[in-house]
C-alpha cells in the first residue's frame, strides 16, 4: 500500500481519487484537497491524492470522517498519460474494493476547475440512490470537447442505446457492483475508462449522470491531434468489438436521471478558422486517397471526393456521411485492414472537415441552438446504424 495511513483503516463507505493532470501544481492539489474536507459528510470516506509537496504550509484540518492517503500512482507520467491514468484508477478502485466501501469517486479533470459539489453530484446518486454509474455533464460552449461531440458521445449512445453525454469521462461516480465487474475484466486492459459506461449498459447496472458546471480543458495541440486521436478512439474501438454481441440487439436511445442544474456557456467571438480546416480536409483527400479507400467504401469515396472540390462558401459534410465514415473507420479497426495507429489517425482530416461544417451551421447561433444540432448529429448515428450492423457482420459481402 503507497501510504501508511492506508493499513490503519480498515473499512470506508466510499473512497475518492484525485487525479490531477501531468501538469497539475501542488498548489491546486492542496487548494481542492482543503476544500473537500470543508465538506459535511455522514460517511467515512478516505480521500487518495498524489504526493503533496514537502513545503506545504499547514496539515489538514481532519475529523473522524475523512482520511487522508498519499499514493504515487496517483502522479502523471506526461511520457506515458494513457498508462499513468489507468494505473491511478487501478489504485483508487483497489483501494475501494481493499477498504469493502459502498461508491468510489474519481475526479480526473483540471482540479482548478473542480467545486465540492462535484464530489456530492458524483457520490450521492451511489450512495442515496444505487446508482451503479453517475457519468459527468460538463457546461462547455459548442465548440470544447469536440472529439466527444462528433464521435464519442453519439457512437456510444447510437450502440449501446443510453444518451450518456460524456461516456469517458474523466469524472465518474461508481458503486462496488460496478467495481466487482471491473476487477473480474481482463487485466490486459490499459485502463477501464474508456469501458465504464458500456460495462454498466451491457450488464443492466442503474446510470444516471450529474451536471457539473464549467470544466477547465488543456489547449489542444492541433499539431499532434492526429495522435489525441488515434488515443481516444483506439480503447472506444476496441469496446466496440468486445461489447459486440450487446450493442448489435439494442435499438434507439433513452435518457437517463439526471442530478444538478443544466448550464450553458457562450461560445467566444472568435472559435475557429474555417478555411484552414477546410484545407486540411482537401489535402487529406489529395494525400491519403489510397489509405481512405482500404477503409472506405466507393460510394463514400466519391462524396468525400465532391466536397473536396467544394469552396469553403458552400462546404457542407453531410452527418450521414460523417456517421459512415466512423463506422467504416471502426469496422476497419476490428479487420486490422491496415495497421491501426496508421489507420486512425488518417481519420484527422476528415474529422476537420465534418468539424468546419459543424462550424459552418453554429455560426451566431445560441447555446440551445448548438445542442438541437448536436441532438440532430445523434439521431443520425442511431439512424445509420444498420448500415454498421451490417458492414460488421457481413464485411466482406455488404460494401455499398
Amino acid at each position: 500500500m503507497p501510504d501508511p495511513a492506508a493499513e490503519q483503516i480498515e473499512s470506508a463507505d466510499a473512497v475518492i481519487g484525485l487525479v490531477p493532470p501531468a501538469s497539475r501544481d501542488d498548489h491546486s492539489v492542496e487548494t481542492t484537497i482543503a476544500r473537500i474536507l470543508e465538506t459535511p459528510v455522514p460517511l467515512k470516506i478516505a480521500l487518495l491524492h498524489p504526493p503533496l509537496s514537502p513545503n506545504q504550509a499547514e496539515p489538514f484540518k481532519t475529523n473522524s470522517h475523512w482520511h487522508l492517503i498519499a499514493s504515487p500512482q496517483l502522479m502523471q507520467d506526461p511520457s506515458s498519460l494513457a498508462q499513468s491514468l489507468g494505473d491511478s484508477f487501478r489504485a483508487t478502485f483497489d483501494l475501494a474494493q481493499k477498504l469493502n466501501s459502498r461508491a468510489c469517486v474519481v475526479v480526473a479533470s483540471d482540479l482548478s476547475s473542480t467545486t465540492v459539489d462535484w464530489v456530492s453530484l458524483l457520490l450521492q446518486p451511489v450512495i442515496e440512490e444505487q446508482f451503479d454509474l453517475v457519468a459527468p455533464c460538463y457546461a462547455r460552449h459548442p465548440f470544447e470537447g469536440m472529439i466527444n461531440r462528433a464521435i464519442v458521445y453519439p457512437l456510444v449512445r447510437a450502440l449501446y442505446g443510453k444518451q450518456i453525454r460524456n461516456p469517458m469521462g474523466p469524472d465518474f461516480g461508481m458503486s462496488s457492483r460496478l467495481l466487482l465487474r471491473i476487477a473480474s475484466a481482463p487485466k490486459a486492459r490499459l485502463h477501464t475508462l474508456p469501458s465504464l459506461a458500456a460495462e454498466a449498459v451491457s450488464n443492466g447496472m442503474m446510470l444516471c449522470q450529474s451536471h457539473l458546471g464549467p470544466r477547465i480543458y488543456a489547449a489542444q495541440d492541433v499539431t499532434n491531434l492526429s495522435a489525441l486521436l488515434a488515443q481516444v478512439l483506439g480503447p472506444l474501438f476496441l469496446d466496440v468489438e468486445r461489447y459486440a454481441a450487446h450493442w448489435q440487439r439494442a435499438r434507439g436511445s433513452q435518457p437517463i436521471r439526471e442530478f444538478g442544474r443544466p448550464m450553458y456557456v457562450e461560445a467566444p467571438e472568435s472559435t475557429l478558422d474555417v478555411s484552414r480546416l477546410i484545407e486540411s480536409f482537401q489535402l487529406g483527400a489529395r494525400n491519403l486517397q489510397e489509405v481512405w479507400g482500404i477503409i472506405l467504401p466507393p460510394s463514400t469515396m466519391v462524396e468525400l471526393h465532391r466536397m473536396a472540390r467544394i469552396g469553403a462558401a458552400q462546404f457542407h459534410m453531410p452527418d450521414v456521411t460523417w456517421a459512415r465514415v466512423v463506422y467504416d473507420f471502426a469496422l476497419a479497426h476490428r479487420l486490422r485492414t491496415i495497421s491501426r495507429d496508421p489507420m486512425l489517425r488518417a481519420l484527422t482530416p476528415i474529422y476537420l472537415g465534418w468539424v468546419a461544417s459543424y462550424a459552418l451551421d453554429l455560426a451566431h447561433a445560441s447555446p440551445e441552438a448548438a445542442e438541437d444540432r448536436l441532438e440532430k448529429l445523434c439521431v443520425v448515428y442511431e439512424e445509420t446504424k444498420p448500415y454498421f450492423v451490417s458492414r460488421w457482420r457481413w464485411p466482406d459481402r455488404f460494401n455499398p
